[in-house]
């Protein structure tokens, strides 16, 4: 299994478990994740000479999936959108970096862009087991700043 198998099949795994366990943040994630994963591969299929130059659809799925993370992070009551979106950024500045210095080494920016994915995917995992142990802690977990925590009837 090669890196990119490890890391779909890392991915899959997680989202599955986000879209069965999370809430709303964490769902809303997953489908962002698998969404952002398949526009970034559609958009670098007809390339030939993938990261020689500035990739815009993958910047531009990058710069969307930044945004939904901003605003997941401003909005959720959880603490993990607001790393994931951090690691994102980290990967936006990846192409700002190859756009200042375009003769970058290929594989470099490559790494660069993919490198904050792993760390993204297992803090969704994470959060979604932190929310599972929230439930079965305090019998409900608000998803929302400004949601009242509703205790369960007796």
């Amino acid at each position: 299994m090669n890196e990119q198998q490890f890391f779909v099949l890392l991915l899959c795994l997680t989202c599955a478990y986000a879209l069965w366990k999370g809430g709303a943040p964490e769902r809303i994630s997953a489908v962002a994740f698998l969404a952002a994963t398949a526009m970034t591969v559609l958009s670098t299929l007809t390339e030939m000479h993938r990261y020689l130059h500035v990739e815009t659809g993958v910047i531009l799925t990058d710069l969307l999936l930044l945004a939904l993370l901003l605003g997941l992070a401003m909005r959720s009551t959880r603490w993990w959108p607001l790393f994931v979106a951090g690691f994102q950024l980290d990967g936006v500045v990846v192409h700002a970096m190859r756009m200042v210095a375009p003769d970058t080494i290929q594989l470099a920016y490559l790494y660069g862009t993919v490198l904050w994915s792993y760390p993204m995917v297992l803090l969704l995992a994470a959060g979604t087991w932190r929310h599972q142990e929230r439930l079965r802690r305090n019998g409900s977990d608000p998803a929302w700043s400004g949601q009242e925590t509703v205790s369960p009837s007796v």
